[in-house]
């Protein structure tokens, strides 16, 4: 009969650190020189059991991540191991490196996408090229999107608009938690009113409806919304048909104003 020692305390710390994002980070300056190896070491096993996993995974269809520190630098390594395209793919609250989401627009397993979640993924420092090819690539099967949260700025938003209107089968949209003008909400409304599919839409308060100190009143925030953005004498670029049967909702919700635009036909 054979006794397996225990771990040691440096075992213990480094896979405490691997599995916590948020401890690692605020550690990090603290951690001890002679902790270092054992974290590569561990991080490079734990990546080759989960690649080795993918291998035997025949009709794997959903790839579902959340605040994956080891992920970053590593994606590819992750995904090229797929074996059948994916429907859903969520990345949320990860740290990414700039190859990472390179790698994401020129993915085989990414090309037939029904579901893409990215919240909390920090884009404003990356390219929106790669999420306007990954758009474009999915337009005729992606139904849900969800970009909660990602700091996207103006112009990146501007950047994808092209693509993301073309996305034909939308039907649920969230784009809460970036911050985006009033000018760059009306060009987004404009854009998904053409999507025919389209049954829920979440967006962010722009900017201008803040005041000094953060705060904002949610009724301005909403007539303000209605005069620019919904009133379709003042639209005349838009198909009048799609603004029927609307219900805006300006509302609190997970710490964030916003708005909800939801048609009544409801989401199948």
């Amino acid at each position: 009969m054979s006794i397996q020692s225990p771990p040691t305390l440096l075992e213990l710390a480094g896979c405490s650190l691997l599995s916590n994002k948020s401890r690692a980070i605020l550690d990090l300056e603290d951690l001890p020189i002679e902790l270092f190896p054992p974290l590569f070491v561990e991080q490079e096993r734990l990546l080759s059991k989960l690649t080795s996993q993918f291998l035997r995974m025949d009709c794997l269809r959903k790839f579902c991540v959340d605040a994956v520190l080891l992920l970053e630098g590593h994606l590819e390594q992750v995904l090229r191991h797929l074996k059948t395209p994916l429907e859903a793919l969520s990345i949320t609250n990860c740290p990414l490196s700039y190859s990472d989401w390179n790698y994401l627009s020129r993915c085989p397993n990414t090309s037939q996408l029904r579901r893409l979640d990215l919240r909390g993924i920090k884009l404003t420092s990356f390219s929106p090229e790669t999420l306007q090819i990954l758009l474009e690539t999915v337009a005729a099967t992606l139904n849900r999107l969800d970009l909660e949260a990602c700091e996207m700025t103006d112009s990146q938003l501007q950047a994808i608009l092209p693509a993301l209107s073309r996305c034909s089968q939308l039907r649920i949209l969230c784009f809460l938690g970036n911050c985006i003008s009033m000018s760059a909400l009306r060009d987004l409304l404009l854009h998904t009113a053409r999507l025919s599919q389209l049954s829920i839409e979440l967006y962010p308060a722009p900017l201008e409806s803040y005041d000094a100190q953060g705060g904002i009143h949610g009724r301005h925030f909403a007539l303000s919304l209605e005069g620019e953005t919904l009133s379709p004498g003042k639209n005349k670029d838009l198909p009048e048909p799609d603004w029927l049967g609307l219900d805006m909702k300006v509302q609190w919700s997970g710490g964030l104003w916003g708005t909800v635009r939801q048609r009544l036909r409801g989401v199948e």
